[in-house]
This record gives C-alpha cells, structure tokens and sequence, in this order.
C-alpha cells in the first residue's frame, strides 16, 4: 500500500480558485483523493492525497484521470494558478 501526495504551490492569491476547481476536477474521479490546504508552513500550498494498492494503481488512476473530460475539454486554468509542485511517494508500514 503507498500514499501519494500531489503537492501545489499556487500563485498569490489563487489558492481558493486551485481548491475549487480541483474540487470540480475530482468530483467524479474514480477514487476521489482528499484536498488538503496549508495551515503550517510554505503558504497557498494544496495537496492532493490518496491511498493506492500499488504504485501501478495510482499511475492507472492518474492516466484514468488525465482522460476525463475535465480535461478532454481543452486547456486546464491550472497554468495559471500554479507557481511549482511536486509529488510524494511513500510506503504504508503501519495505518
């Protein structure tokens, strides 16, 4: 079992339009990941974070996602509120 964190950092006042649309973008994902913002640390960050049996489970749900019609329907306004991000693998030991 792996978690996998999609981590965002969005521009300058953006943050609440990135939670939004990603909201939207997810909604009728297969296995819908949660969206969590920033509390602590670097601000207007968002991440995306789901559980996948294997590392081949999420890169089918990614390329599943990437398919939808979310995005078939042309250009994401991603590019314009996201400034960098990265992504997170890790193994479940325990949980």
């Amino acid at each position: 079992m792996i978690l996998v964190r999609v981590v965002f950092h969005a521009r300058q006042g953006k943050i609440k339009q990135l939670v939004e649309w990603m909201r939207q973008a997810t909604h009728d994902a297969p296995q819908r990941p949660m969206i969590l913002t920033d509390l602590s640390g670097p601000t207007n960050t968002m991440v995306l974070e789901a559980r996948y049996a294997s590392l081949a489970a999420y890169e089918r749900w990614r390329a599943e996602f990437f398919n939808s019609q979310v995005f078939q329907a042309g250009e994401t306004p991603m590019a314009g509120m996201v400034e960098s991000g990265a992504n997170e693998f890790y193994t479940i030991e325990q949980g």
